[in-house]
């Protein structure tokens, strides 16, 4: 009776308790379902409450034991970043080695066996790329396989990729046979490899290698004067390093000269090289790929300062070793040496004297709108000089040459049509010119006496619509006497007493006389360049452009003319005729084909 009321009262508290939930009492609703599930079991039997306790307690436990298990997890991962690298210890040979870590010794795999041995008994060494290769993105893209032609009017006797420099010797003089004879030409030398590397050092440090060659060379014309062409043909090959923090730029290698027009900024591989089949480019164009040593610094990548110090060589007249002049004392002069196969240059040219590199400065600005360019060279002619009368009285002089300059590219219409000019002006900058013009001749007084010189172009590329590019450019490199008269004894460059009687007629004596020079015997020819000019036109057009590269199809035009110093006339022959002012030209008509795997 007495258990019965009590499960009526119980049963009452539990109805009442869920009117006041209906009611929005303040109790929680896990406290009040609790009050009923409790006083249900202790109405129904205790024995019940006792195992939902049991079955709390065992859930409890299971909780704490995962918690300590986590944090010993997290204990161990924290020592793991803390140790020390791993410590190989020296073992017995023939044994695994032992690595100790945190002071407990575990045992590592025995290292894999040596590499088998070559056929001649030498060891075969096979090395695992350094880590930093993951990190370096590698492109091929301007490699190109290329068949070209060329058709002159007068043979240059050069392949179909490229005249020899314009202005030395370039065109044969009409007493030469080449005068007279057409030349056509193919040739896939101009085939280019290029390889660029990059990665970033971390967000701001960034560098790069590129490596660049064709095969338009041949061993007995390689020389450091002008492209550097030494077979195999390296073109570029450098390394660069930037910081964006510092906007600090280092370049070191073979490149285009800092003097070379830029599109943006002055960094390599940004030039704006004329785009002819042409290889020697365009009359007026200025530029050397040349060893250098570059510092940059830009603000901001709208305006960037940079110093060059280059590679350095001479061009005179010719190819004297030595000269022999007659002032009141007679003065003999050492201006080149022959070059030495066992020192790896070529053997059959001739390296001038130098004893200071090139330095070039340059200002380069990017406003938003065009590209613009002042720059300056700083050049060094040494030559070895004896006054024959005394003896070993052999002494050197050097003669300071200089030069100043600028650019300008102008985006006329914005991805149609760009402007460009360049002009450079200096005494002694002839090797920096397409007509590879003389920098120097010998003073009277033995020393070098650099040549005044001007050089410019003008050009324009347009792009009517995808894939094609039209181009016209016109240069004049141009040179300005420089000439002496000591008693009988002429000098100099451009001297009206030089005779020139017998540039005009051919030599018609046996035999090949395949020379750009070949005057009747008993008569001169001196042929200083005073000018040379040239107006080209081209096109470029894409064929194919897709998943598997690109085809590009090219046809040029170009007219090549060369003016000279007026001089005397000389003794007049039968077989001879005097010349006031010869100005033997060239048209030229080349074409192109190039397929770029990568691009």
């Amino acid at each position: 009776m007495k258990r019965r009321l009590s499960a009526r009262t119980e049963s009452s508290i539990a109805r009442r308790s869920v009117r006041e939930e209906k009611k929005g009492g303040d109790r929680k609703i896990g406290q009040r379902f609790g009050s009923l599930i409790v006083g249900a079991a202790l109405g129904a039997s205790p024995l019940m409450v006792a195992r939902a306790h049991a079955d709390e307690q065992q859930l409890q436990l299971q909780i704490n034991a995962m918690k300590r298990q986590l944090e010993k997890m997290e204990h161990k991962l924290a020592e793991k970043k803390q140790a020390p690298a791993p410590r190989v210890v020296g073992t017995p040979a023939g044994t695994a080695p032992v690595m100790a870590r945190n002071g407990n010794e575990i045992i590592i795999p025995a290292p894999a066996p040596p590499p088998p041995a070559a056929a001649d008994g030498r060891t075969m060494f096979a090395k695992a790329l350094p880590s930093w290769v993951d990190g370096i993105h590698f492109s091929m893209a301007g490699s190109f396989i290329a068949m070209e032609g060329a058709y002159r009017q007068h043979s240059e006797v050069a392949n179909g990729a490229s005249d020899p420099p314009f202005g030395s010797p370039g065109i044969p003089l009409q007493n030469s046979a080449l005068y007279n004879e057409r030349e056509f030409r193919a040739s896939a030398q101009q085939s280019r490899i290029a390889m660029k590397m990059w990665g970033d050092i971390d967000p701001n440090q960034h560098v790069k290698g590129y490596y660049e060659m064709d095969f338009l060379g041949a061993s007995t014309d390689a020389n450091n004067r002008e492209s550097n062409s030494f077979t195999p043909r390296i073109r570029q090959a450098f390394g660069e390093y930037d910081n964006d923090l510092w906007h600090f730029h280092f370049v070191g290698g073979q490149a285009w000269s800092l003097l070379a027009q830029s599109r943006v900024g002055m960094l390599p591989n940004s030039e704006n090289v004329p785009l002819t089949i042409d290889a020697q480019y365009v009359v007026g164009f200025d530029w050397l790929r040349n060893p250098q040593l570059r510092f940059v610094y830009d603000v901001n990548k709208i305006a960037s300062f940079g110093v060059s110090v280059e590679q350095p060589a001479a061009v005179f007249p010719g190819s004297p070793s030595a000269s022999t002049v007659s002032p009141p004392a007679p003065i003999a002069t050492s201006i080149n040496n022959t070059c030495t196969g066992a020192t790896h240059l070529n053997g059959s040219t001739t390296c001038s004297n130098d004893v200071a590199p090139d330095v070039i400065e340059k200002f380069a600005l990017d406003p938003g709108f065009g590209h613009y360019e002042l720059l300056g060279v700083e050049r060094w002619f040494s030559d070895e000089v004896a006054n024959t009368t005394v003896p070993n009285s052999w002494s050197q002089n050097v003669t300071m040459g200089w030069g100043v300059g600028g650019n300008a590219l102008l985006p006329a219409i914005p991805k149609v049509l760009d402007l460009q000019g360049s002009v450079l002006y200096g005494q002694g900058i002839g090797r920096y010119t397409s007509s590879q013009l003389p920098d120097a001749v010998i003073g009277p007084n033995g020393s070098l006496s650099p040549i005044t010189e001007l050089s410019f172009m003008v050009g324009a590329v347009a792009h009517p619509f995808e894939g094609n590019d039209i181009y016209t450019y016109y240069g004049e490199d141009r040179t300005y006497a420089n000439a002496w008269t000591v008693g009988a004894t002429q000098g100099g460059w451009g001297n009206v007493n030089f005779l020139n009687n017998g540039c005009l007629n051919q030599n018609l004596g046996g035999g090949t006389l395949g020379g750009f020079n070949t005057p009747i015997s008993g008569t001169t020819c001196t042929f200083d360049v005073q000018k040379a000019q040239e107006f080209t036109i081209g096109f470029w057009q894409d064929a194919y452009k897709g998943d598997f590269g690109r085809l590009r199809y090219g046809l040029q035009y170009e007219y090549v003319k060369l003016t000279a110093f007026p001089g005397s006339p000389g003794p007049i022959t039968a077989t001879s005729t005097p010349n006031q002012g010869l100005t033997p030209d060239n048209n030229i008509v080349m074409l192109s084909f190039r397929y770029y795997p990568f691009n």
